[in-house]
C-alpha cells in the first residue's frame, strides 16, 4: 500500500475562499481491496487543514484504469478506489504496471484556512 502525492501548483481564488490543487499520484507497493489509503495530511503548504470540497483523479497515459477518490474522516484517511477496464475492482496485491507507470493527474479545491 503506497499512494503518494506530488503537488505542482496551488492557487486561491479572487474571493480567497478557495485554494485549488494540482498535482500527481503515484502508486508503488501492493493495492487493497477497497482503496488504498491517499494520506492529504503530508502536504502542509497548501492552506487549509479542511478535507477537499472536490477532487478528480484520472489517467494522463491513456491506461485502462479509473480511479475514484473516497473522502475521508480526516485527511490522512481518504482513499483511492481503482477499477480495471469493465468496471470491475482492482484485485488485491502487487499494483500493476500500467498502474505504477502511469502519469495519475490529481485535481481538489479546498476551503482555505481563515
Amino acid at each position: 500500500m503506497a499512494l503518494t502525492l506530488t503537488v505542482h501548483q496551488f492557487d486561491v481564488d479572487s474571493t480567497g475562499k478557495q485554494v485549488y490543487v494540482a498535482g500527481v499520484v503515484t502508486a508503488s507497493g501492493n493495492y487493497t481491496t477497497g482503496g488504498d489509503t491517499l494520506d492529504l495530511s503530508t502536504q502542509s503548504f497548501i492552506p487549509s487543514a479542511q478535507l477537499p470540497k472536490q477532487v478528480a483523479l484520472f489517467t494522463q497515459t491513456g491506461q485502462v484504469y479509473n480511479y475514484a477518490f473516497i473522502q475521508g474522516a480526516a485527511l490522512n484517511s481518504c482513499k483511492v478506489k481503482i477499477y480495471a477496464a469493465g468496471g470491475s475492482e482492482l484485485g488485491a496485491g502487487a499494483y500493476p504496471a500500467g498502474i505504477t507507470s502511469d502519469v495519475i493527474a490529481f485535481s481538489a479545491v479546498y476551503p482555505k484556512l481563515q
